[in-house]
């Protein structure tokens, strides 16, 4: 009984410490600038870098941090929306606004022209955003070039936007890393697998580069959202899951107070007990729960 007792409260603990730890890093910071608050540019540098920072949660990133006083590159395709969102956070807060137009999916080739683009200013903040979703299907039906183009933007884009500012950062000593990961990346999620497991990549990813730039100065978070009602989560927002989604607004204006002040978050109160009743589930069983879900949910998988 004793061995057993003593199996309980470490397990207890455990649960404890996982579950509450960023809730207590965000009280004692916000506890820490109740007078002061955070002075970003001071805190990181002059730019932030803002991949996929034309539509959803990248915009919501692009428009704090310009409302800080960060001067703002912002990443993702040519189109109008990339041209709209330049002109708004120009015009509202008075930043310089650089557009990089660029199409993640191509890979590697892009990563020269975007290097150039960055390499005459001080990089304080990089939100490793841009991603893609998969319609719900099995593995081996999907095309090899789709699960290429979404190795290419949910994580190579990742890695390697990771690689071309830490060197500056790590010599400044100070400097934030964004990388957007999911909360479908915790556990495995079948149809779609592919995304699931970049997301699963990332958030390892993250996790250990937050450990090596600790001795530099430099912080790096790690943000697991659930149903977010952006292009991304089309396919979600048409299940019976959709009452879970949560407005991309009310989700920015909440995720962006978590800036600087943890180092893991899902960015909403909602998401975070979604996050914590699934992780009560083991995984093999949660998986399962997720293949009957996507199948009564798209019964045109076969």
């Amino acid at each position: 009984m004793e061995v057993l007792t003593l199996v309980g409260i470490y397990a207890l603990l455990m649960w404890s410490y996982d579950t509450f730890k960023s809730l207590l890093e965000l009280c004692w910071n916000l506890w820490k600038e109740r007078t002061e608050g955070i002075d970003y540019v001071r805190r990181y540098g002059k730019w932030a870098v803002v991949t996929g920072g034309s539509d959803g949660i990248g915009r919501q990133y692009a428009a704090f941090f310009a409302s800080k006083g960060l001067n703002v590159a912002v990443l993702a395709l040519a189109d109008m929306k990339l041209e709209q969102v330049a002109k708004e956070i120009q015009e509202k807060y008075g930043v310089e606004v650089k557009k990089i137009a660029v199409d993640f999916s191509k890979g590697f080739q892009e990563y020269r022209l975007i290097e150039e683009k960055l390499a005459d200013i001080e990089i304080g903040v990089l939100v490793n955003n841009v991603g893609t979703a998969q319609d719900p299907a099995y593995f081996d039906t999907i095309e090899c070039e789709t699960h290429e183009r979404l190795v290419n933007i949910n994580i190579n884009a990742a890695v390697m936007m990771s690689r071309i500012v830490l060197p500056q950062m790590k010599r400044r000593h100070r400097g934030l890393v964004i990388n957007m990961s999911s909360a479908l990346g915790i556990h495995p999620v079948p149809a779609v697998l592919m995304y699931a497991a970049s997301k699963a990549f990332v958030l390892s990813f993250s996790q250990a580069l937050r450990e090596e730039l600790r001795p530099f100065g430099v912080e790096c978070q790690t943000v697991t959202p659930f149903f977010v009602k952006t292009t991304l989560a089309k396919d979600f927002l048409r299940t019976k899951l959709a009452f879970l989604s949560v407005d991309v607004d009310r989700y920015g204006k909440c995720l962006t107070t978590m800036i600087g002040r943890t180092a893991r978050t899902s960015g909403y109160w909602q998401h975070a007990l979604e996050i914590t009743f699934a992780k009560l589930a083991p995984t093999d069983v949660l998986c399962r729960l997720y293949h009957l879900f996507m199948r009564s949910s798209f019964p045109e998988m076969k």
